[in-house]
């Protein structure tokens, strides 16, 4: 931050050693040591305009890093979320097979005590009746009235041993069942627990992860916010570079007295944005022009005779910018061109300005620079303080609200 702002501090000194005091001249003509004077401010201009470019391209840089390192939170943001789902899945899972466990074991306990008591009784009757030996039989057919009688004796001291020995064989089968079933969920048990010291140690990880990323994003933006800074205190050292270029204008050149052009085709009439208070970039901030909406490559012309003393790219968001002296203090300045016009640009370039006529072709609307949709932002300065265009210009061609030679009474 202060190798930012020595930086600025250096231009400011150039500026001041080089640009202001001519500022401060009491001259009526246009003098050399004014023409010197303009020609420094123009260099510092673009001295600066290549230094805004330097930023913007460390911002867009830093603001593709920041979205990339965002959206990468974000998903592992949405990763955690899953992850915890999980953990609250398995917890309650385990939850869930801790109370079946302890069922089971209170089924077995129980079973196995059914089992033990019949069992019981069971070796006690086989003991009984292997001990009465053949009495046992032989009561059967006494007491039995008659042969068919006997049968069914028999056949029932029979069937009740049978009966014994498959309930006994059912309860040993049930008992091996809810076994099968406690080893079963012993199994799942442990796998849901591996699962969750997974989960848990990937919920850690990817913890860990969000803290570098937000470390990463705070550094980012800081960085961001420093450039910020760095291109504000630019933005207001252009502004002032612009109005001084103002202050040198042609002091000789007097305005020829016409009305002022409306820059566009008359189609193009809607303004999106009048000269008034505005939110912009979330910020609050006085528009010093008028935004006129048109479709892109619509021809800009020259609103009234004069030069141009400014035809190239400037990175305070008026991108590609034209700036026309028509004399008596009077400028236009049109900006977010999409294209400027081949032949005023190679002129501009061999001589440093360019005469046109009212209605020559300047350029052509586009969204170069800070701007949300295609446009022209108009703007007019008299003696380098904005006016309201709106008040000077119409678009149908019909007498504006107020006349352009008023300011030039003041």
């Amino acid at each position: 931050m202060k190798k930012i702002l020595s930086y600025i501090s250096l231009i400011v000194v150039v500026f001041l050693s080089v640009s202001i005091i001519p500022f401060f001249a009491e001259t009526t003509d246009f003098t050399q040591e004014d023409a010197n004077s303009l020609e420094a401010a123009k260099e510092k201009l673009e001295q600066i305009n290549e230094r805004q470019s330097e930023l913007l391209s460390s911002l867009k840089y830093y603001s593709s890093q920041k979205n990339s390192e965002l959206k990468a939170k974000q998903t592992l943001e949405q990763q955690i979320a899953e992850t915890e789902d999980k953990i609250e899945t398995i917890n309650w899972l385990l939850e869930n097979l801790e109370y079946r466990l302890d069922e089971m074991t209170v089924e077995l306990e129980i079973a196995q005590a059914e089992f033990d008591d019949y069992y019981e009784k069971y070796t006690s009757r086989i003991r009984e009746t292997y001990e009465m030996g053949e009495m046992t039989y032989l009561e059967v057919i006494i007491l039995s009235d008659n042969f068919s009688d006997m049968l069914k004796r028999y056949d029932y001291i029979r069937d009740m041993m049978e009966y014994d020995k498959n309930l006994l064989e059912s309860m040993r089968e049930n008992i091996d069942n809810i076994i099968v079933l406690q080893e079963t969920i012993i199994s799942d048990r442990a796998t849901y627990s591996e699962m969750l010291e997974m989960l848990s140690e990937e919920k850690k990880t990817q913890s860990s992860q969000i803290v570098e990323l937000n470390e990463r994003i705070s550094y980012i933006t800081s960085n961001i916010d420093e450039l910020k800074i760095e291109q504000d205190e630019f933005a207001k050292l252009e502004a002032e570079f612009e109005a001084e270029i103002n202050k040198l204008l042609d002091k000789k050149k007097k305005y020829s007295g016409e009305t002022f052009i409306w820059p566009l085709d008359s189609k193009w009439k809607k303004i999106t944005s009048p000269f008034d208070w505005r939110t912009f970039n979330k910020k609050k901030e006085f528009h010093y022009a008028i935004d006129i909406m048109a479709d892109v490559g619509s021809p800009i012309y020259a609103s009234a005779d004069g030069t141009i003393i400014y035809y190239g790219w400037v990175n305070t968001g008026g991108g590609n910018k034209c700036v026309i002296d028509h004399g008596s203090k009077l400028v236009t300045h049109y900006n977010h061109m999409d294209e400027f016009v081949p032949e005023l640009q190679k002129k501009f370039k061999e001589n440093g300005s360019v005469d046109v006529k009212q209605g020559d072709i300047i350029g052509y609307v586009g969204r170069s620079g800070t701007a949300t949709g295609y446009h022209l932002d108009f703007k007019i300065l008299y003696d380098g303080t904005p006016v309201d265009p709106a008040l000077y210009v119409t678009a149908d061609g019909s007498t504006p609200e107020k006349d352009i030679m008023d300011l030039l009474k003041k």
